[in-house]
């Protein structure tokens, strides 16, 4: 019996995204041999390639995990010479949605639960500020969302957005500030070559050019760094911690308004330092900073990291916990009504962080059986489906 695939089956397959994003060798022998032995499938799978192609440039797509993707292949590939290929199944809503929908995304309530307040409660908060901002000195440059500022050997800036790319002056001997606001995201290439991605409702501060024995930065808010090695030190100063390291990339989340802060390492080794404790940090592993104290636990890094690329991996999230994300990324503001004890109820799997945010609303909508209403520009009031 043959199975019949439609172009949307192929949209909602990780193996071919990532082929379509990142092609190789093996990934296009392998399509090439299923569609072969497949030619029913020949017009979808063509149609699929087009409707995805034409949708990528316009978004940013996220990758899917290197080393998950070549598990899968392995397995695909065992599949293909059994003739068993698992189809996916998806509802034709969310594949329309494609690259902006989550995939598998449940949700799950935890048990023992009493809570039964009918007060309103929110989560996050609203910037009125709508522009990236770099300051130097005592001119501000206004900058576009997802703007790179790319630091010169002449202590210059070079930077660059979708639409155009600018020069200017740094002073000298002085710490420069890039703010971001919420809803924004920005990109900084320091003097040594360390590049940091920067999330939104964040301030970094740093310097035009590095001098002495130390590289040393400020963050208050959310970044991704690739710390470029040298034998002088790179430390980075939070509200909580002084985290020192030679060479490596990681994750800090230190945002004023939340009692933890984290420290995730992708690679390489960092030292963390609070008033009252300090540990090494190892690959694979995050150190939540609370009140001086420094816990250590191994975690799935894309977890913490993945909205460099534009989305979110969630792995049993809090409702409360995703929603906060996303009103941040957003600069929006999420009311609801404390019955729906939204902080026991869990989240799992990839939300892609379209531009088009009613993309996002509608995927979140879909999935957790919750609705929403706009009640301004940005206050989303979020409540139970009535028919699910």
């Amino acid at each position: 019996m043959k199975l019949n695939l439609d172009y949307k089956d192929f949209l909602c397959d990780d193996l071919f995204v990532y082929w379509r994003i990142h092609p190789t060798a093996e990934l296009t022998s392998f399509w090439e041999k299923y569609i072969s032995r497949n030619k029913h499938c020949r017009e979808s799978f063509l149609a699929a390639i087009a409707i995805f192609d034409e949708i990528h440039q316009q978004h940013d797509s996220f990758l899917p995990d290197e080393a998950s993707v070549n598990r899968q292949l392995q397995d695909r590939i065992n599949q293909f010479r059994k003739k068993k290929l698992r189809k996916v199944y998806m509802s034709s809503a969310a594949a329309i949605l494609l690259l902006a929908l989550i995939t598998a995304l449940y949700t799950t309530t935890r048990k023992g639960s009493t809570f039964s307040g009918k007060q309103i409660a929110s989560i996050g908060e609203v910037m009125n500020q709508d522009k990236v901002q770099l300051i130097t000195g005592n001119r501000v440059v206004d900058m576009e969302n997802n703007a790179t500022v790319q630091l010169t050997e002449k202590e210059n800036a070079l930077i660059r957005d979708s639409l155009s790319r600018k020069e200017i002056d740094l002073k000298k001997n002085q710490t420069n500030k890039l703010i971001v606001p919420f809803g924004k995201r920005s990109s900084v290439i320091l003097a040594d070559g360390s590049a940091v991605y920067v999330n939104s409702g964040t301030e970094l501060d740093f310097p035009s050019v590095f001098t002495g024995q130390t590289r040393e930065i400020g963050v208050k808010g959310e970044i991704f760094i690739d710390v470029a090695k040298q034998n002088h030190p790179f430390i980075i100063h939070t509200p909580k911690s002084q985290i020192t390291v030679y060479g490596t990339s990681f994750n800090v989340s230190s945002y004023t308004d939340e009692k933890n802060e984290s420290v995730v390492l992708v690679e390489g080794s960092v030292h963390i330092k609070s008033d009252q404790s300090s540990l090494m940090l190892k690959s694979g592993e995050m150190a939540e900073v609370n009140n001086g104290n420094i816990l250590r636990k191994e975690v799935d890094v894309m977890e913490y990291i993945s909205w460099k690329n534009g989305y979110m991996q969630l792995n049993k999230n809090s409702l409360t916990e995703v929603l906060k994300k996303i009103g941040r990324y957003y600069n929006v503001e999420f009311n609801y009504e404390a019955t729906l004890n939204l902080k026991d109820q869990t989240c799992s799997g990839k939300l892609f962080l379209s531009e088009n945010f009613d993309d996002v609303l509608q995927s979140f909508s879909k999935m957790t059986f919750l609705q929403y209403n706009k009640t301004g520009d940005r206050i989303i009031y979020i409540q139970k489906t009535e028919k699910q």
